[in-house]
């Protein structure tokens, strides 16, 4: 099961991959119309992701690749 966040303070919608890949949408509206944020940063599958309380930061764990990684996000418009 691939790890999926939602937003605390805005309808931002957060999901990970199997390869590694992190996708980025600003609300539920923009996954329907493909349009986000793709980032990459780790060799294995994500095996989970967490916002913080304002959602300015993420926090996401590789499942095999022993990473931890902090992104800090800017508003998506």
């Amino acid at each position: 099961m691939l790890p999926i966040a939602l937003g605390n303070v805005c309808n931002m919608v957060v999901a990970g991959d199997e390869n590694g890949n992190i996708y980025v949408w600003k609300d539920v509206e923009s996954i329907k119309e493909h349009i986000g944020l793709n980032m990459t940063g780790h060799t294995s599958a994500i095996q989970r992701i967490e916002l913080t309380k304002d959602d300015k930061r993420m926090i996401s764990v590789g499942a095999t690749d022993n990473t931890m990684l902090q992104w800090r996000l800017n508003s998506i418009e």
